[in-house]
């Protein structure tokens, strides 16, 4: 007999996700009458405390809200409604986890959250507040309320969204409460917790607050009075450094004591923040935040699409509400007829369908068959736009069977290079810890120095062994796009390129026959986009040849300074000047070690037009920005094609490792 979950209205309740103060987090499942409709986050107020009376009087705002607002760190289909008294939020599910939670995993498995990730998370936080000032309720801009981190959702895919946005105000009844007031205050301004009003400033202090913690690995105190010497000692849980001066000048700002004293809003603390994020110092990446998240959840989620498979084939029969059936009635027989009328209804049925069917057997056989319409003979414009639409769709074929190919590559080295980096980073956090232990004045022997270097050196193979084999993958990478090439070169002879011209007998030509035409012209467009990233784009063009389609440079001659890829270059740039890398302070104390790779494209006169990030051991700290800064400077001897210097791309490879104190 299979699983019965337990249902909370028309929701299936699959798996309890968190326990707090404000109730549960569930992943359920969406009923209606044909079956399950979705699946959801499902957040049931049901905490002990929770004020479900003033609660329900917000429902339409809070639905109202929902309705209006639209962006990615709001989510869709929210449902705020009340089951038998007891408020619950429904929104569409993906892939996450509550803020608190990840709290609780960074605590349990000593994984601190890296800086950059930190101001990431606050700036989609802060986003989301941002959007919702632009609401207004009974004339005043709709602030959140209780930006507690049980309302936020950090997703595998690096993604933040808020949730309760027009539910907030209610639930600070809870501060009336003891049990409560210790989890919930270290969140929520002082004149939050005296005066149980909400405020765009006290939002404000709540992001302010939720960045602390992602920071220092703990909450603010309890007590308002104590936070100033809390933040006054607040070292960076990533690295037991003082918090950056200019983090810092943010937090002081946020968590001012006196309201006047704080940001205006979430929209201004915002823009200060960017101010951090892309000015340089830090580079936040999505990226890298959703790494982040896969190392810190990874049995989860793998557990989680295991337990999503099966929760997608139930049969939700048994938990639909049966329909009421109508009460049948009583139907009167139809009254009896004599058999002399019966005998004349059945006579006079029969004559009508006799002369029916003689006045449709009369209709068809008079018109006779009927002739096909002339087929008519197509204009050399015509003949002319259906080869170009023809064209169009093999083009686009092409491409999509290039992308494809390209997608399988990358997903391979995405999955590869993250097992290497979590072997990598389960070194690392083990001599974190030793070294941790021995800051603290722990005992040090032979033994814990001898497996201190051992872990050093299986650290170093590794990082060795995982640049060999990106530079293996990159290599496969770039065999699937050589490939690509000569499947479109030798899709089709030469000469059947050539003949364009219009004839009446192509009125006869089906869409499949000229496959061989468009692939032989679809192939030059994508090619040239990834070997010619910073250039002008290239307008595709129907070429004469094949050879022709497959080179953008065949057939013609080759002018000085014109971009060439540099797998056709006869000779590739070679750097005959070097600039030396002024690495940031925050850098150099990352006690970093790792690559960043480069891709520089150089023009004839040797000077590099424009730097790409290809890779980077480590983005943040401004190690890739400095690196790229500094191949800016470099002076190159410039590629060539038959005797012609060109502009072309170069790899460069910078190394650094920052000594340890």
């Amino acid at each position: 007999m299979s699983e019965m979950y337990p249902t909370f209205g028309s929701y299936i309740l699959f798996k309890e996700v968190l326990t707090d103060d404000l109730g549960h987090v569930w992943r359920a499942g969406e009923l209606d009458r044909k079956g399950l409709h979705r699946t959801v986050w499902l957040r049931v107020f049901d905490g002990p405390r929770v004020p479900s009376a003033e609660l329900s009087d917000r429902l339409d705002v809070a639905n109202a809200v929902g309705g209006r607002l639209k962006a990615a760190t709001i989510p869709t289909g929210m449902r705020c409604f009340s089951e038998a008294g007891t408020v619950a939020m429904a929104w569409d599910w993906s892939s996450a986890q509550p803020l608190n939670r990840v709290f609780r995993a960074v605590e349990d498995e000593g994984f601190p959250v890296p800086v950059d990730n930190c101001l990431l998370i606050l700036e989609k936080i802060s986003l989301a507040l941002s959007a919702a000032l632009t609401v207004e309720v009974k004339g005043d801009a709709l602030v959140h309320g209780f930006l507690h981190p049980g309302m936020v959702m950090v997703s595998t895919d690096g993604e933040a969204q808020v949730v309760g946005l027009g539910l907030g105000e209610p639930l600070l009844g809870l501060l009336d409460h003891s049990e409560s007031n210790p989890t919930l205050a270290p969140y929520l301004a002082p004149e939050v917790v005296m005066t149980r009003t909400a405020s765009k400033r006290a939002d404000v202090y709540s992001l302010g607050a939720l960045l602390y913690q992602l920071l220092t690995n703990r909450p603010l105190p309890v007590e308002p009075k104590e936070r100033p010497a809390a933040l006054a000692e607040a070292q960076l849980a990533f690295d037991d450094q003082p918090i950056p001066a200019d983090i810092r000048g943010l937090l002081d700002r946020a968590l001012a004591t006196r309201p006047e004293d704080r940001f205006s809003s979430a929209a201004d603390f915002k823009k200060e923040l960017d101010k951090l994020l892309y000015g340089g110092a830090y580079s936040p990446t999505t990226f890298n935040l959703a790494l982040f998240m896969d190392r810190l959840f990874r049995a989860d989620v793998e557990h989680e699409e295991q337990e999503r498979s099966r929760e997608s084939a139930i049969d939700p029969a048994p938990y639909l509400r049966p329909e009421p059936k109508p009460e049948p009635q009583e139907v009167a027989p139809p009254p009896t007829a004599t058999r002399a009328g019966a005998n004349r209804g059945l006579r006079i049925g029969l004559a009508i369908a006799v002369v029916v069917v003689i006045a449709l057997l009369a209709v068809l056989f008079g018109r006779g068959p009927s002739a096909p319409p002339p087929t008519p003979t197509p204009s050399p414009e015509e003949i002319h736009a259906r080869r170009e639409a023809q064209q169009q769709r093999m083009q686009q074929l092409v491409q999509e069977q290039l992308q494809q190919m390209l997608a399988e590559r990358e997903q391979q080295i995405r999955e590869e290079l993250l097992a290497r980096q979590g072997k990598i980073d389960e070194l690392q956090k083990r001599l974190h810890q030793m070294e941790r232990q021995a800051k603290g004045g722990g005992e040090k022997s032979k033994n814990a120095e001898k497996t201190k270097a051992e872990l050093q050196r299986q650290i170093a193979a590794e990082e060795a062994a995982k640049r060999q084999q990106e530079a293996a993958l990159e290599k496969q990478r770039q065999e699937a796009i050589d490939e690509a090439k000569r499947r479109a070169a030798e899709a089709t002879p030469v000469g059947e390129v050539a003949d364009l011209q219009p004839t009446v007998a192509m009125q006869q030509d089906s869409p499949a026959e000229p496959t061989a035409i468009g692939a032989t012209t679809a192939a030059a467009p994508p090619l040239t986009a990834m070997t010619q990233p910073t250039a002008a784009p290239v307008k595709p063009t129907v070429v004469p040849t094949a050879s022709a389609a497959a080179s953008p440079v065949a057939g013609r001659r080759i002018s000085e300074n014109a971009f060439v890829p540099a797998p056709e270059c006869d000779t590739l740039p070679t750097v005959l000047k070097e600039q030396a890398v002024v690495w940031p302070r925050l850098a150099i104390l990352s006690r970093r070690k790792g690559l960043v790779i480069l891709q520089a494209t150089v023009n004839g006169r040797g000077q590099v037009q424009d730097v790409k990030l290809l890779r980077a051991d480590h983005e943040g700290f401004g190690i890739p920005q400095a690196a790229m800064e500094a191949v800016r400077g470099y002076v190159f001897k410039p590629a060539t094609k038959d005797g012609v210097r060109v502009t072309s791309t170069a790899t460069v490879t910078v190394a650094y490792a920052f000594a340890r104190n």
